[in-house]
Parts: structure tokens; C-alpha cells; sequence
């Protein structure tokens, strides 16, 4: 079993890239331990749920497999879940695998060599009338068939897109943006100011069945704070909404679950002294 203590320590020093994701990886860094202290291992799953979904599985995955190399952006992502919102912690673990990030890049850059291009054999003798009707005969039987199939293979793509169960409209706001008649946020909130005490989350099913599950959470700087499994039904038609006293300042994500597919929408609760910023969709 988990213990409720994640594992935050500083990172290793003087690694190759690869060497420090692993480090962070194997041992769990701002994961949670077991109850024995033993670190947790990240997955690619447990990994994308503390992204809040973005990036996603397959990109983790790419990652661990060394097939990519996370971008900047995910970096300061790692960080932040490496540190647990301590400000000089987050400093080290960013500044460690973007210093180890660029060395290895470096590195890759000065040992990699070009495969020389292989030269074509030269013919000795022209390809016969008859030879060269059959080569083209058989080209444009392949030809055909390829695309006969990415026809096949595109309507079917279109079909399962069309059928594919999605979120949109996501929208945050506070009641003076929410109609009570139509269940829905006229604008999204992106920023609030400290000493709101109650927010609306709104959106749209597209091709969810009735009585679908889908799941519905509220993440404060990447900590899970509220939210519950729900159903399509007409308790919850697009909309819910949180009381939890006053909200706390910080960084907030909605993540939306249906199909197995996570649909985000983010707002900041801002500290006395700013002013709501809301958006138009």
C-alpha cells in the first residue's frame, strides 16, 4: 500500500540525460512511497495523471523508451511534479535536465555520422520493351491497391471520429456568469480573486450515450482536491459545480474523463488586489 508521503529529494548531479530521467523514474520522484518508505515507481498512466493528461501516455512512453527527448515545456512540467511546489526545489530539478538535456543533445550531435548514400549498380544492359510494360503493369496494380485501401482506411477514420465520444465547451466561472435556466457558463473565468467561494464548471457531450459514466476532477497545483464519478443523466446535464468554502490561491485545472479520454480546462485563484479575467467562446 501507498503511504500519503511523496518522495522529493534533489536530483543527482554530473548524469547524462537519460541517466537523470531514469533516476527520476525508478525511484518515483514526487511520487508517493509505500508504507515500508520504499520509492513507487512512475508508469506512464501514473505519470499522465499527474500531468492533468498533457502530455499524454504515448509521449511518456516515447520517453522512457529514449525515443524522444521531452521538450523544454514538459521539463518545467517534470519539474514541477519532481518538487511538489517547493519554488527552489522545482529550480534544481529544471535546471539539472535542461543542463543535462543540452549536453546530451551536444554530445549525440558530435558523435553522429553520416551513413554514406549508396550508389545504384549501373545496368550493363537496357531493360527489354516487354520487361519494362510489365514492371509499369505491376506499379500501377500496387498503386491501385494502396490506394484503394487508404480510401478504405480514411472512411473509416472519418466514422470513428464522427462516433467518437468527446467533451467540449468547457468553461469555469462564478454565478454571475452562469445561466440558471440553460445550466451553462456564458464566459470562462481563467483568473479569480481570492475569496471566491463557489464555481461552475458547464460543458457539452458529443456522442456520449445516456447513462455513460464519465468522471470529473478538481486539481489545485497538481494535487486532486475534490470530484467523484458521475453519469450522463439528468442529475448532471452538462454542468456541476464546487462549494468548498473559500478557494485557496493557486493553480487550478477541470478534468473532464469520458471514453477513457481526459479533457482539461484551467483558471487561477490570484491573491487580493487582481481583477477577474474572463474570456469570450
Amino acid at each position: 500500500m501507498k503511504s500519503n508521503v511523496r518522495n522529493f529529494q534533489s536530483p543527482p548531479m554530473n548524469l547524462t540525460f537519460w541517466k537523470l530521467f531514469d533516476h527520476f523514474w525508478d525511484q518515483g520522484i514526487g511520487n508517493f512511497l509505500h508504507q515500508d518508505g520504499t520509492p513507487t515507481s512512475w508508469t506512464a498512466l501514473t505519470l499522465e495523471t499527474a500531468f492533468d493528461g498533457t502530455p499524454d501516455k504515448r509521449s511518456i512512453e516515447y520517453w522512457q523508451s529514449q525515443t524522444n527527448m521531452p521538450s523544454p515545456d514538459n521539463i518545467r512540467k517534470l519539474s514541477i511534479v519532481a518538487s511538489g511546489g517547493d519554488h527552489a526545489l522545482r529550480k534544481q530539478w529544471y535546471d539539472a535536465l535542461i543542463k543535462a538535456r543540452r549536453e546530451t543533445k551536444r554530445n549525440e550531435k558530435e558523435v553522429r555520422v553520416e551513413k554514406p548514400q549508396q550508389q545504384a549498380p549501373i545496368r550493363h544492359a537496357e531493360m527489354s520493351q516487354s520487361g519494362r510494360k510489365k514492371r509499369f503493369g505491376l506499379i500501377a496494380v500496387m498503386a491501385f491497391i494502396i490506394a484503394t485501401i487508404a480510401v478504405i482506411w480514411s472512411l473509416s477514420r472519418l466514422h470513428d471520429l464522427s462516433t467518437s465520444q468527446t467533451i467540449t465547451n468547457i468553461r469555469v466561472c462564478d454565478a454571475t456568469y452562469f445561466n440558471k435556466g440553460t445550466k451553462k457558463c456564458s464566459k470562462h473565468v481563467a483568473v479569480f480573486v481570492h475569496g471566491i467561494d463557489e464555481v461552475f464548471l458547464s460543458f457539452d457531450f458529443e456522442n456520449v450515450p445516456e447513462n455513460a459514466p464519465f468522471e470529473r476532477w478538481w486539481i489545485r497545483n497538481g494535487e486532486r482536491v475534490a470530484g467523484r464519478p458521475s453519469f450522463n443523466d439528468a442529475a448532471w446535464p452538462g454542468y456541476t459545480y464546487w462549494r468548498p468554502g473559500v478557494l485557496l490561491v493557486g493553480q487550478y485545472v477541470v478534468r473532464v474523463v469520458v471514453d477513457e479520454k481526459v479533457f482539461t480546462q484551467s483558471f487561477t485563484v490570484q491573491p487580493d488586489g487582481f481583477d477577474a479575467v474572463t474570456i469570450e467562446e
